[in-house]
């Protein structure tokens, strides 16, 4: 792997964890378009470079989280929401052959168009998270549980979720990326024992840079989902999906 192929998957990886687009889909076109193959440990890495990203981003909100747990009820709201995603990825790990997720690529931007529209068109804000149902936290927990599916979105499905269920876009996209923190952690957990067991061929200083690069591009990606969902209609987002929904059509 050369520095300009590690920059270039990092910038990708950032931007689209985030963003309502699909990262794990991105990088499985990438990989496949530009014939590169980051290996299992350098994915790990990137996963933790946008973890660091959104800790520092959301940082007040965590920490909030964390000294008063139960006025704020977030902690509750996330392990109701985290047991059917972890269930289903779980599942997922067990049954499902990795050589099986190409094929799934297509719908899943598919279905990230889809429910991007529905909730653009079709929700209306009534409620502040702390008045979200536990239906809309298990159904949430467990559209993140099918997002590790590539090509539908983790932060995309989720935040259209909560919408449907009439939470407001600014409290939606918020425990969205909240909900991130124990997902990362997970897989990066599950994937960097897997690593251990195979041979790092990617050059350090690569992994480095591409580290940072994840970190960077994931600042950014956090605050220009917070700024879109308050100011901008989702429905470009969708647009832009049909681009790589087509090209996914066609590689794989």
């Amino acid at each position: 792997m050369t520095v300009l192929q590690s920059i270039f998957l990092g910038l990708l990886q950032g931007f689209t964890e985030f963003l309502p687009v699909s990262s794990s889909g991105h990088l499985m076109l990438a990989e496949k378009l530009f014939d590169v193959n980051a290996g299992l440990f350098f994915d790990v890495m990137l996963h933790l470079g946008t973890l660091f990203a959104v800790v520092i981003a959301l940082r007040h909100t965590l920490w909030q989280t964390i000294r008063h747990p139960v006025a704020s009820r977030k902690l509750l709201y996330l392990v109701v929401a985290s047991v059917p995603t972890f269930v289903i990825a779980l599942l997922v790990k067990l049954f499902v052959p990795e050589s099986a997720m190409g094929y799934v690529l297509p719908v899943g931007f598919a279905l990230t168009i889809v429910l991007i529209v529905l909730s653009d068109k079709l929700s209306k804000p009534r409620f502040r998270l702390e008045q979200a149902s536990w239906a809309s936290l298990i159904v949430t927990g467990v559209t993140q549980g099918i997002a590790v599916f590539p090509g539908l979105s983790r932060s995309g499905s989720t935040i259209s979720v909560m919408k449907l269920f009439g939470l407001n876009g600014s409290d939606a996209a918020e425990f969205s990326f909240l909900l991130s923190v124990p997902v990362i952690l997970a897989s990066a957990a599950v994937e960097g024992y897997e690593a251990l067991h195979v041979a790092i061929a990617t050059p350090w200083y690569c992994i480095v840079i591409g580290v940072v690069a994840a970190f960077l591009s994931g600042l950014v990606s956090v605050y220009m989902v917070m700024r879109a969902i308050k100011t901008k209609s989702w429905i470009w987002f969708a647009v832009y999906l049909l681009v790589p929904f087509t090209i996914s059509l066609i590689v794989l």
